[in-house]
C-alpha cells in the first residue's frame, strides 16, 4: 500500500513545482535603471518601460529599480477608475514567500502641514537642523508633505527600533490632468478629466538600523489599493442620516418614502439611503514582481 501511495504523491509535487515555476515565468520583470527616476508625476522618463493595463480600473502601470530603490507608476485613464485617489491616497504593499500580506506597506497621501510639523518631522528621520535652517524653514507658514505613511504592524513594529535614526522616507507625486478651455461654458468632452499620473519611490533598506524591506533574489508580491469613500464622505454621510433621522422623527412615517427627497449633491438620494452608484469604487491587485538579477 505504501509504494501505492507514492506516485500518487509525486505526481502533485510535480505538479506544484510546475505551477511554483509557471508563476514565476509570468511574474512582471521589473526595468532595472541605472539612473534614479525623477518622482514629479510625469511619465517621460519611463519610455521603454513595459506598461501592463489593470483592465478593472483603467489603468496602466510599470516597475523599475535600482540598487537602493523600487519606482512605480500608476497612469490613470478614467475619472471612474482615478476614484477617490487623489484625495485618499494609495496603498503599496511588499510581501514575499508566495503570500499577499499587508504587514510591510506605504500609505502615500498628500498632506498639508505646518512648519513645526516639517522641522519635527525631520529631525525624526534623523536630520540634524541647525537654529538658523529652523527659522529658515519657519519663514514659509505651511508644507505639502508628499511622503509615504508607513503601514503594517511589523513594519511599525521594526521603525520604532530606529526611532530618531537616519531613516529615508518613500516618496510620491500625483498630477490629475484636465482639458483647457477658454472662457465661456464648456463645449461637450471639454474642460473634463483627461489622465492621472501618480508616481512612487520606495527605498528598498530604509534604514540602515533595519533589513532590507524584501529579501534579494527572492520574488516579491506587489499589491496596491485605492479608492472608496474617504473619510470626509463618511463623516458627510453620517451627518446627512443623523438630519435625515431627525426629520423622520417629527413627521408621519407614512410619508417617508427613502429616495423621496432630491440629493443635494454627494451619495445620499434622501431619506439616509445611499445612492451606491454614485458611490466611489474602490480597487485593488496584486502581482508577482521580480527584479532583475533574479
Amino acid at each position: 500500500m505504501k509504494k501505492k501511495a507514492i506516485f500518487p504523491a509525486l505526481c502533485f509535487l510535480m505538479l506544484g513545482l510546475f505551477i511554483s515555476a509557471a508563476a514565476q515565468e509570468a511574474a512582471y520583470k521589473s526595468q532595472a535603471v541605472t539612473e534614479p527616476k525623477q518622482i514629479d508625476g510625469q511619465p517621460g522618463d519611463w519610455e521603454g518601460a513595459n506598461f501592463v493595463n489593470f483592465k478593472k480600473a483603467g489603468v496602466d502601470y510599470a516597475v523599475a529599480h535600482d540598487s537602493g530603490h523600487l519606482y512605480l507608476i500608476l497612469v490613470f485613464n478614467t475619472q471612474e477608475g482615478l476614484s477617490t485617489a487623489d484625495q485618499g491616497g494609495v496603498f503599496v504593499y511588499l510581501s514575499q514567500g508566495g503570500k499577499k500580506s499587508k504587514d510591510v506597506g506605504f500609505h502615500f497621501i498628500k498632506r498639508v502641514i505646518t512648519a513645526d510639523e516639517a522641522i519635527a518631522r525631520m529631525e525624526a528621520l534623523g536630520e540634524k537642523l541647525t537654529e538658523e535652517r529652523k527659522a529658515q524653514i519657519r519663514e514659509k507658514k505651511m508644507y505639502n508633505l508628499y511622503e509615504g505613511e508607513p503601514v503594517g504592524k511589523k513594519f511599525k513594529a521594526d521603525l520604532q527600533k530606529v526611532k530618531g535614526q537616519r531613516f529615508e522616507p518613500a516618496i510620491f507625486r500625483g498630477r490629475v490632468e484636465r482639458a483647457r478651455r477658454g472662457p465661456g461654458p464648456a463645449a461637450p468632452g471639454q474642460g473634463g478629466f483627461q489622465k492621472a499620473v501618480f508616481e512612487f519611490k520606495i527605498p528598498l533598506q530604509p534604514s540602515p538600523g533595519l533589513p532590507p524591506l524584501v529579501e534579494p533574489g527572492k520574488p516579491i508580491n506587489l499589491g496596491i489599493e485605492w479608492g472608496g469613500l474617504t473619510e470626509e464622505m463618511k463623516k458627510e454621510l453620517m451627518t446627512r442620516r443623523a438630519e435625515s433621522a431627525t426629520r423622520a422623527t417629527g413627521t408621519d412615517s407614512r410619508m417617508i418614502v427613502s429616495g423621496d427627497e432630491p440629493s443635494e449633491g454627494g451619495f445620499d438620494r434622501g431619506g439616509g439611503e445611499l445612492d451606491r452608484k454614485a458611490l466611489p469604487k474602490k480597487f485593488n491587485f496584486w502581482f508577482g514582481l521580480m527584479l532583475g538579477g533574479q
